[in-house]
């Protein structure tokens, strides 16, 4: 006999209400969401203050279509109210940022993420979304693909426009094959850089369980797409899974932007983990890491320590450190936007860009689900010379060298943050952010919001 229930629960400030559908294994569930904020920012000492109110209608969906079939949505609809913000006209081009239409003394946008997973045998899962895509034990900087992450970094929007920085999702075909000590996946993206040119991402992970506690993983990704002067389509070669990308790069003409990456992950006494990644943009030659000479030695590495939800009395405490080293040209291309490592103008790798550095400290402390506090702190350099970013093109007549961070063009400044949330209800959200910079560069961001979910 099937089993049928509709629940709905109500209080009175706010109102929860969960809607579930249940027939034998199979369920669906949906969770709506309602949040206002209040953002005031000022991006340097010389700039005006932008005060922004964003109010955001949403709905989460998650279920079982069947045993092995599962899927989650997630969508929202935003409202910007502007005071002290240019909303200049957007013309649809993914590389001015995620799009949105204008209204009265506003904008609105809005936001989905979409994927189904389909277990068909206990060790293989193929996958089709719209979503993110995450590599790297890193928690602050992911360097071969961040997802999700966003950090507010006041010295990349220094112009009078106020674009949309969220990482968009991708979307992708995928399949993950697991087994006892190792694991392999492989995704076939499509990117966003001008409307009517094409542009493509293929990725794939080899990942080790050395130790119950210890796991290596080795990523390659390769990025190409559509100029004015040289059409592409995707190349097949890429779709074929266990083929190397270094060495199938070659059968299309070696004109791909290709990474490889590998990291590690120590995990002691079940709180503490030790973590790191090298990306490898492009090499001379393997000994060749050091070496200024050559602009084409592009590389970035990360390496980190986390203890994560550390009793102590009746708190949990966490902890992060993280340095982060990217070279000059790292993610740029030579043959244009169609190449660099980019979607909707956003790093796919970290949102530092090429030639920058970053030390970061990270410490919080929960009481349950009731109270959160997060400090941050993090010292930043950022070269501003040429081959700093993401939209740089190095041609035949420039320079054959790089300098890492040079003095004479690099900013140093430190970024402070904080952020309380408070949940006095299951369903309601109250939080504070604050984020403050000192140093060659300058400049605050203040968020209050408040949020319920049904």
């Amino acid at each position: 006999m099937r089993k049928f229930i509709v629940l709905f629960l109500f209080c009175t400030l706010p109102l929860q209400a969960e809607f579930l559908i249940s027939d034998g294994e199979r369920f669906a569930k949906l969770n709506l969401f309602l949040k206002d904020s209040l953002q005031v920012e000022k991006f340097n000492k010389d700039s005006d203050y932008r005060i922004q109110n964003t109010v955001t209608v949403g709905l989460f969906l998650s279920g079982l279509a069947m045993p092995n079939l599962s899927f989650d949505a997630f969508a929202e609809v935003n409202t910007d109210i502007k005071s002290g913000v240019i909303y200049s006209p957007h013309s649809y081009e993914p590389y001015l940022g995620y799009p949105y239409g204008e209204i009265d003394n506003g904008r609105t946008w809005d936001f989905f993420r979409a994927r189904t997973d389909w277990q068909a045998m206990p060790y293989f899962k193929i996958s089709c979304a719209y979503d993110y895509i995450s590599f790297g034990p890193a928690r602050h900087n992911k360097l071969a693909l961040r997802g999700g992450d966003f950090h507010w970094r006041s010295i990349q929007d220094t112009s009078e426009y106020a674009w949309i920085k969220r990482p968009v999702p991708t979307p992708f075909v995928a399949f993950e094959l697991n087994l006892d000590f190792v694991s392999y996946s492989q995704y076939t993206v499509q990117l966003k850089d001008k409307k009517d040119y094409r542009k493509y991402l293929h990725a794939h992970r080899l990942g080790f369980e050395i130790l119950d506690n210890l796991s290596v993983g080795l990523t390659e990704t390769i990025v190409y797409g559509e100029e004015k002067e040289e059409p592409r389509s995707m190349e097949i070669i890429y779709l074929i899974p266990f083929v190397p990308y270094l060495f199938a790069q070659s059968y299309g003409g070696d004109r791909e932007n290709t990474g490889m990456s590998a990291d590690f992950s120590w995990k002691l006494f079940n709180r503490f983990e030790l973590y790191g990644e090298l990306f490898i943009d492009d090499l001379n030659t393997v000994t060749s890491f050091f070496d200024e000479s050559w602009w084409g030695n592009k590389w970035a590495a990360s390496i980190g320590v986390a203890i994560d939800s550390a009793k102590i009395g009746i708190f949990n405490w966490d902890y992060n450190f993280e340095y982060t080293r990217i070279e000059p040209w790292v993610y740029t291309h030579h043959k244009g936007s169609g190449y660099n490592y980019s979607h909707f103008g956003n790093s796919l790798g970290s949102d530092l860009g090429p030639n920058s550095r970053e030390i970061y400290n990270r410490f919080g402390v929960s009481y349950k689900d009731f109270l959160k506090l997060d400090l941050s702190v993090s010292a930043v350099a950022k070269d501003t010379a040429f081959g700093s970013q993401m939209g740089d093109i190095h041609k035949q007549e420039d320079p054959t060298d790089k300098k890492y961070l040079n003095p004479k063009s690099t900013l140093h400044y430190q970024e402070y943050g904080a952020a309380i949330l408070f949940k006095p209800f299951s369903v309601w959200n109250i939080g504070v952010k604050q984020y403050l910079i000192f140093g060659e560069y300058k400049g605050n961001r203040t968020e209050v919001f408040s949020g319920v979910m049904f």
